[in-house]
């Protein structure tokens, strides 16, 4: 670590050693150093400027702000100050504000490229995407190989499904730098857009080579396996996609789907069920899972997501439907397994009603029958005694 005399320290030395500390994404080291040297130096603009880039990567958008306006204090005609403050309140979503930086650096200097790039930006912000456009035509007659503003430029051609622009800068990026993964997963989103996923499929995974770890070039593959039908590439890229990610609720769908598309059903099932524990109170994502497993028939595990759908959301119509119907269809399903004859306790009960009713009945047959024996040999001694 490079040690300096703090007494001895000149503004270029703090410059210096701030510089070091952001390269190494050090930033609240840096902060810290550079706040000490514009205390020790309150008016040197090259201290004041890098604590107020400092804090603009930081994302303390505020203070950058603050520090920024204190270089224009000293040099108000400072580009690099302007041009940073137009990019803070950018990022503030400030969009006026920042147009305002913008265009006053390009009153002095129309040749400037960062300030035609933002005030692009701003006019897009303001839902100018017209103009913004052609600030960035603008630039690039200037600086004709600037791959940021030409993938901006794509970018803005593919969001207005203008294919073969998007195409056509996107490929002037690739001639520039063949390799750039934003101008290979651009192009493939062009091409994905226009059903033609076999050369998707191909640029995202080019744009992979770059960095193996990019989910979202990885949940493209899976996007673009899943419409060619190749289960096996599904499922490959899925486990990647969890092997980074293990709670992935789209890579965990992709790859159930990937299992029983390839006729897996207990690992589909499997998935399926580590998925009811991530989902955690997702109600879509539950209402899914259970209908999938009502199709699957496994309809005690679907009533069970139903019924926690319901302490989710008590008044989930598709869930209290569901419920209904499954319910119904277990108690027929009990019903219907029993043996011909045992209905059940409320049949036994019947059963044992009907055998105590007929003992009743020939008890009273029975003494109905003794009765009249007594009163016929009572008659007959009364006879007797009188004769």
């Amino acid at each position: 670590m490079l040690r300096l005399n703090k007494k001895r320290l000149t503004a270029s030395d703090i410059y210096r050693v701030a510089h070091r500390l952001l390269r190494e994404g050090k930033n609240t080291q840096a902060i810290k150093q550079l706040e000490e040297g514009v205390a020790k130096f309150p008016h040197q603009i090259l201290l004041l400027r890098s604590l107020a880039e400092a804090y603009r990567q930081s994302g303390n958008y505020q203070e950058a702000v603050a520090q920024y306006e204190k270089v224009l204090q000293l040099e108000p005609n400072d580009e690099a100050s302007l041009n940073g403050l137009g990019n803070c309140y950018l990022k503030m979503k400030r969009y006026e504000e920042a147009l305002k930086y913008f265009e006053e650096i390009l009153r002095r200097n129309p040749d400037n490229v960062y300030a035609l790039a933002g005030s692009g930006d701003a006019y897009l912000g303001m839902g100018n995407p017209q103009r913004a456009l052609e600030l960035w035509e603008e630039l690039l007659n200037k600086s004709p190989e600037n791959v940021f503003i030409l993938n901006k430029v794509a970018d803005q051609y593919r969001r207005q499904q203008r294919w073969d622009l998007a195409e056509d800068y996107y490929t002037r990026v690739l001639s520039i730098d063949e390799k750039n993964p934003y101008a290979l997963v651009g192009l493939g989103n062009c091409h994905a857009a226009q059903s033609r996923w076999e050369k998707a499929v191909e640029l995202w995974t080019k744009a992979l080579e770059a960095n193996s770890s990019n989910l979202f070039v990885l949940t493209r593959l899976v996007d673009g396996y899943k419409k060619l039908r190749n289960w096996e590439k599904v499922a490959e890229y899925c486990a990647k996609i969890l092997s980074l990610d293990k709670r992935n609720i789209q890579a965990m769908m992709a790859l159930m789907e990937a299992r029983l598309a390839a006729g897996s059903k207990t690992e589909a099932l499997d998935v399926l069920r580590r998925l009811t524990e991530v989902a955690g109170e997702n109600v879509t994502v539950l209402r899914q899972l259970a209908q999938i497993l009502e199709e699957m028939g496994q309809r005690e595990e679907a009533l069970g997501l139903y019924r926690k759908i319901l302490t989710i959301k008590a008044d989930d119509q598709e869930a209290l439907s569901a419920l209904s119907r499954l319910e119904g269809n277990l108690g027929e399903t009990q019903g219907l397994e029993m043996a011909p004859g045992t209905n059940g306790d409320s049949d036994n009960e019947q059963a044992k009603s009907e055998t105590k009713g007929r003992k009743g009945k020939a008890g009273e047959e029975k003494a109905r029958t003794e009765g009249k024996r007594t009163t016929s040999r009572s008659k007959k001694a009364h006879s007797a005694k009188e004769g």
